[in-house]
């Protein structure tokens, strides 16, 4: 694929007929390339260090598809941990993601049981859940299931206990 402009560090191509094409160098040195077709279908060419004619996998999206891992890029299923101490904070109100497991200390319990407000000072403003459906503003009696994704919300210095007290 050849290279056309670029925007910061992705390059960008107009592809008549087509849609537009993107262009991301890897840290290894290779390189993907997503063609956006104006259908919404995105095919992602992925390029081994130092090749540039054949790809060395290629995988084709729906725009649902492709969303969902835009999602997982971004950071919104998993957050390596590089990441992990602080999402957002707004005049000093910390918005932070936080996952249940199996063995945390919240699982299977109740944010009433667990007195989260409480203990921690940190509110639980809403949780996705595995089947990637949400509660906004949970109820004390809900109870802590494996896999939920607490958006939680309050001050930096308060995470710490959240974390220890309901996650890990």
């Amino acid at each position: 694929m050849r290279r056309g402009e670029t925007t910061g560090d992705i390059v960008e191509q107009d592809l008549p007929g087509i849609g537009r094409s993107y262009t991301v160098d890897g840290a290894d040195g290779g390189h993907v390339t997503v063609v956006l077709h104006h259908t919404g279908r995105r095919d992602v060419y992925v390029f081994a260090k130092g090749e540039s004619d054949e790809p060395a996998a290629v995988a084709e999206f729906s725009d649902d598809q492709a969303r969902r891992l835009g999602s997982i890029l971004a950071g919104a299923y998993f957050k390596p941990a590089v990441v992990e101490k602080l999402e957002a904070v707004i005049g000093g109100l910390l918005i932070e993601w936080a996952t249940v497991r199996e063995d945390s200390p919240g699982c299977g319990r109740s944010l009433e049981e667990l007195a989260v407000r409480r203990e921690t000072k940190m509110t639980v403003a809403a949780i996705v859940h595995a089947d990637h459906s949400t509660t906004v503003a949970p109820e004390a009696d809900y109870v802590l299931a494996e896999a939920d994704q607490l958006v939680v919300i309050g001050r930096p210095e308060d995470l710490p206990t959240f974390l220890a007290h309901v996650i890990t």
